[in-house]
């Protein structure tokens, strides 16, 4: 009796959340719970697929030989169907701390650098500051400190590098703030500077650049930056420094 041979072809679907999966690599986040679930009903899609054309092949071959075939002990699907999914839990993970060492890696070697200032006013004036708590009462002192003032074409913002348009350009003030006080504090550098240009002091602007709010922690020192973006053509520049609703001095610069 002749048994003819049948081949078994099996076409796997590409599962709907390997998607995610990638998207949850690249950002380094991984939800080993829902993905657990995902490549369950994955693996039961495919063995179920598989059982399906097995059992036509069985009847396939049944019919050619009139009905006389010797059944095969089934496979057992589900004893295999956990320790896969294990396994595929694991590729997965070890793809994702691959990519986040990598990604560290460039990211310490592609270190942003930026052209020099194009002009520089050395200013090094100490303000000082009143801290207050949540009545109003002096409880400490901060030190403002002005060190210089530069011209750029290029600067980092938030990691970035930003380069002026043509015509344009950035005004930077470089400071370093004190804080003598023996609890952490927070400070917006940006309500203490105005600019004025062109001579135009009925008008005063605020700074754009910046990196509110800055955190200074007890008794330590911070550098930050505040800075405008300027029309390459403004004139009589003056600075003015002082709190919102005390005090304020104008300094002209002078590149």
């Amino acid at each position: 009796m002749a048994v003819k041979n049948i081949s078994l072809q099996i076409s796997l679907p590409i599962p709907s959340f390997l998607p995610k999966v990638v998207q949850l690599a690249n950002r380094g986040v991984v939800r080993v719970t829902s993905l657990f679930a995902n490549l369950k009903r994955y693996f039961f899609t495919i063995f179920g697929r598989i059982r399906a054309m097995r059992e036509k092949r069985r009847q396939s071959v049944e019919s050619v030989s009139g009905g006389f075939q010797e059944r095969k002990p089934r496979f057992p699907i589900k004893k295999y169907i956990k320790p896969l999914i294990v396994i595929a839990v694991l590729v997965v993970v070890f793809v994702v701390a691959v990519r986040l060492l990598g990604n560290r890696s460039t990211g310490a070697d592609n270190q942003f650098e930026v052209a020099g200032a194009e002009k520089t006013f050395d200013i090094n004036k100490e303000f000082t500051f009143p801290l207050k708590d949540a009545k109003g009462e002096k409880i400490a002192e901060v030190k403002y400190m002005v060190e210089k003032v530069e011209l750029r074409d290029e600067i980092i913002v938030k990691g970035k590098r930003a380069t002026a348009v043509k015509g344009r350009t950035f005004l930077l003030l470089n400071l370093k703030i004190s804080n003598d006080y023996k609890q952490s504090i927070t400070i917006n550098t940006k309500d203490y500077v105005r600019l004025s240009v062109n001579g135009n002091e009925e008008e005063w602007l605020a700074p754009d650049i910046h990196n509110d709010p800055v955190e200074v922690q007890a008794i330590s020192t911070k550098y930050t930056r505040v800075g405008f973006p300027i029309n390459d053509s403004d004139k009589s520049l003056i600075i003015r420094i002082g709190e919102i609703e005390g005090e304020k001095e104008k300094i002209p610069l002078e590149f």
